[in-house]
């Protein structure tokens, strides 16, 4: 039994058509854990749910490869329901569990890459994360984050406490987001080994030879916004370097950090881009790609639903309604 029927591809012919008023649908995951992790968000997809998304989408899709979708869009040559998957940051369950379920349906995913992380690195929300699920005491003094005392003693106030912290470094200039999330570390689980939750080298190696796309996420995923301009080049610049010694050639398609428009990134990061070489990127703006957007600022969908047929029907009204997504607009 099929997870959508055939009156779900025709009709996505009619939202999605394909040719010169194609339409190209973009993906965004982050972590696939095995199972729902209670610290994590709401809409997060564990391994089922992605497995449920990705034959859904085998059946009614038809899945291109990020760079060789946006080539098709502007040449007006895309297939009716064309769509593209990818994930952010480079996380280890993007290559120990959804690499096996894209390989079961055939699907070919884009993978942006914070090359700072890679190894036994890891992303400073998830520091906050695995801190706090980590601490035994009941409560945790934040007053120097301005946070006062915060209740840490079960899942529930863990949970909260992760969501105020974050919310009170996200966007902190780098240097003291990572001074505010070691010493939450020291604070919590003073002493205890980080773990690891980031792809290593050779697995990001291995997902390029399997016929995957490795893109360009930064060095250390900076809000780029809050650098300077040349920071933000060297840390672009250093992420494209290392990621082409990785995989043989430097990436051609960025993902910007955190990626809302305007407040995240601005007009002045999509030219540094055309500067360092890249031809494509994209955003978290909502919406569907079309040949009148920026290729440089081109919008995603983050899918939640665990039913497939749902998630078809939100995918469908998000082609037919989100044909003007939010961009960074050109001051010059």
């Amino acid at each position: 039994m099929t997870a959508v029927s055939p009156l779900f591809r025709a009709a996505g012919r009619l939202v999605s058509p394909g040719g010169s008023k194609g339409k190209l649908t973009i993906l965004t995951y982050h972590r696939v854990p095995a199972d729902i992790d209670p610290l994590l968000s709401s809409d997060q997809v564990d391994a089922q749910k992605f497995a449920k998304h990705m034959r859904a989408i085998s059946e009614c899709f038809n899945v291109l490869p990020l760079p060789q979708a946006i080539e098709h869009l502007e040449r007006g040559t895309l297939p009716a329901r064309a769509l593209s998957i990818t994930f952010d940051d480079g996380y280890q369950d993007n290559y120990t569990i959804a690499l096996p379920i894209l390989q079961r349906h055939g699907l070919k995913a884009t993978f942006f890459v914070c090359s700072g992380y890679l190894n036994e690195g890891l992303m400073f929300n998830d520091v906050i994360v695995e801190a706090l699920r980590a601490c035994p005491s009941a409560d945790l003094n934040l007053s120097w984050l301005g946070l006062g005392q915060i209740p840490v003693h079960d899942l529930v106030s863990k949970r909260l406490a992760s969501e105020k912290i974050l919310g009170a470094v996200k966007y902190l200039p780098f240097s003291e987001r990572e001074e505010a999330c070691g010493r939450l570390w020291q604070s919590a689980v003073p002493g205890k080994e980080r773990p690891r939750l980031m792809m290593t080298d050779e697995q990001i190696r291995k997902l390029a030879s399997l016929g995957m796309t490795i893109g360009g996420h930064t060095h250390t995923h900076p809000i780029l916004n809050r650098l300077d301009l040349d920071s933000a080049r060297e840390d672009i610049a250093l992420n494209r370097r290392m990621l082409g010694a990785l995989i043989g050639q430097e990436p051609v398609v960025f993902a910007y950090p955190n990626g809302r428009p305007v407040r995240d990134y601005g007009h002045e990061h999509v030219k540094l881009l055309k500067e360092l070489g890249y031809q494509s990127a994209v955003s978290t703006a909502w919406g569907v790609a079309t040949q009148s957007c920026d290729r440089y600022q081109l919008p995603r969908f983050s899918p939640w639903d665990d039913n497939p047929r749902r998630l078809v029907l939100r995918l469908f009204k998000n082609a037919l309604l989100g044909q003007r997504p939010l961009t960074a607009p050109d001051a010059s």
